[in-house]
């Protein structure tokens, strides 16, 4: 397998080579060459290990090129202004605002409604009821804790409601020593918008269209902005935020000197080799401190979306690596700590939690028409990832000598909702 790390904007996407059109297969046959663009470059080894398998099954493929940018977003989009960007890649999650355009870059993989006969979560890269990309793996979701944490300070469960979210990070800040809600300002806070069907549904984006408002009591968005403001206005995250870093919490948490945070089980083995000793067995996940329709939900999502290069002139063999990547088969979703979305796929265990529980995806099923006037006065507003909105409560909870009262920042929320509704009647 050869592989490139790409992760220089400098590199000009017109010189690439390995792109998919190097070599062009005949119709219906799966060999050749095909390139993969990916978001990972720390999977060599599992990269390798997919290859040789994917190999194995289709002896006629003669090489994967692998291809990954830490910097995937900006990388891949600047790439996708030519026709080769690959095979086989990554939608990148910033085209969510403009679905229209799938159909102008990526192969459409079929109808919602048949995908959905053999795969869960087929809406994550779809526009007018086609699909252009696969989850890549499904992942929780949540809250992860460190549950050692947990018992040291008397918490017996993880809360279910903002109220009992407060009550256990208060007594984790009476009775240890460790930062009881660490909110990685910087890093993740954008992530919060993937939370937001755990609060108000799948259609949560049509129901809040329809009362026109997207900041009184209840709604999703109001709700996650309370926690945050109550947890930084009591004091129950860590001290200075703003200097705070990801990569520093993971080994916070994992040490016990963090009770929690928030990010995907994708995340869990990660920390887990981070901790020594009883920690390791401790690092887990649970779903968001809300319950919709009397209950809590498991929020399932896909950290990357796998879709094929229109352009591809080796679809059949793109095609047919898509489905064994995103199959048990690879092991990709296993490594990620994830399930594979094929359902002939899903364990007996994973069968019963679909059956038990109330799962729920972290992706809005909405009309085309309503994903896009949602977006338009969500953008306008500034709420469109959540970043803006949940920094500036941190900082009035932080600082409220420095900044307008948490009840004042509402109202101007709310009167640029009501502007933005105005401004994107028909």
């Amino acid at each position: 397998m050869r592989k490139k790390l790409l992760s220089m904007l400098i590199l000009l996407p017109l010189v690439l080579t390995g792109c998919g059109t190097e070599k062009k297969e005949a119709a219906g046959k799966i060999g050749g060459t095909i390139t993969v663009v990916t978001d990972r470059t720390d999977a060599d080894k599992l990269f390798e290990d997919i290859e040789t398998k994917f190999k194995e099954k289709y002896p006629e493929v003669e090489d994967v090129v692998f291809e990954s940018s830490n910097d995937y977003t900006n990388y891949i989009t600047t790439r996708m202004n030519t026709k080769n960007y690959g095979d086989v890649l990554f939608v990148p999650f910033s085209m969510n605002a403009t679905p229209e355009e799938y159909e102008n870059y990526f192969e459409p993989l079929g109808n919602v409604k048949d995908l959905e006969e053999k795969y869960i979560d087929v809406t994550e890269a779809d526009y007018n009821g086609v699909s252009y990309g696969l989850p890549a793996a499904l992942n929780s979701l949540g809250i992860i804790y460190n549950e050692n944490v947990l018992k040291k300070a008397g918490v017996e469960k993880m809360p279910t409601s903002l109220e009992e979210m407060i009550e256990a990070c208060e007594k984790i800040k009476k009775n240890t020593d460790a930062i009881p809600f660490y909110t990685n300002y910087n890093n993740t806070l954008g992530v919060w918008g993937g939370a937001l069907t755990s609060y108000g549904g799948e259609q949560y984006r049509s129901e809040m269209l329809k009362k026109g408002t997207a900041f009184k009591e209840g709604q999703p968005i109001r709700e996650v902005m309370d926690l945050f403001y109550n947890l930084s206005s009591k004091g129950l995250t860590e001290k200075d935020p703003i200097t705070g870093d990801y990569g520093k919490s993971m080994q916070l948490l994992a040490d016990g000197e963090v009770a929690m945070f928030m990010m995907g089980s994708q995340e869990v083995p990660d920390i887990q080799k981070l901790a020594k000793g009883d920690n390791k067995e401790a690092i887990k996940i649970a779903p968001f401190p809300v319950k919709f329709n009397g209950q809590t939900s498991i929020p399932f999502g896909a950290p990357a979306v796998v879709g094929i290069n229109k352009n591809s002139e080796n679809k059949e063999t793109a095609k047919a690596f898509l489905e064994f990547f995103i199959s048990n088969e690879s092991g990709y979703a296993k490594e990620f700590g994830g399930m594979s979305p094929d359902k002939n796929s899903l364990s007996a265990d994973q069968k019963k939690m679909f059956e038990e529980n109330n799962i729920i995806l972290t992706v809005p099923k909405e009309t085309p028409e309503t994903d896009k006037l949602y977006s338009d006065i969500a953008n306008e507003v500034g709420v469109g990832r959540l970043n803006d909105v949940l920094q500036n409560t941190i900082n009035i909870g932080l600082y409220p000598n420095q900044n307008k009262s948490y009840n004042d920042y509402i109202k101007e929320l709310e009167n640029k909702w009501e502007k933005a509704v105005k401004n994107n009647e028909k």
